[in-house]
């Protein structure tokens, strides 16, 4: 499992990571993480819950695609980003996409490929039916 993700955002789609640097920045804004945590996913986050944890994740992060084009994500970029695309719009998306980028750093993130490989394989019932219900098989009861 990894704990970075790619998800859209404002004109992209943009890696999201949190290394320890970016977590210390996080907890100077918004308190400890597992706080932060704790409200993004239960309620009651503020703004820098979700501000911080989308400006640091695409510090962290570093790159996203924009109408195919490869970038690369510094802090200004991040910064504009969020100018441009969160200030001023309503909260409610960006709150879910906070949400994910926690999540994938504390329980991690298996891309759609790597999780095919790992599903599980299912396999065929051992029993085999004999067409035949189990009311029409079973002994009748209370006869005497």
């Amino acid at each position: 499992m990894q704990t970075e993700i790619a998800l859209p955002f404002a004109d992209g789609t943009y890696l999201f990571r949190l290394p320890i640097k970016r977590i210390i920045e996080i907890e100077e804004k918004a308190g400890p993480i597992d706080l932060v945590k704790h409200r993004l996913m239960h309620g009651g986050w503020s703004i820098h819950d979700v501000i911080e944890t989308l400006r640091q994740g695409l510090i962290g992060g570093a790159k996203g695609e924009v109408n195919g084009k490869a970038i690369d994500v510094t802090a200004l970029r991040a910064n504009s980003l969020i100018e441009n695309y969160v200030d001023g719009h309503a909260l409610a998306e960006h709150h879910l996409t906070a949400k994910a980028i926690i999540a994938a750093l504390y329980v991690g993130y298996a891309p759609a490929q790597q999780a095919k490989k790992k599903a599980p394989v299912k396999r065929p019932s051992r029993r085999k039916s004999t067409g035949a219900s189990s009311s029409t098989t079973a002994e009748p009861s209370g006869l005497a």
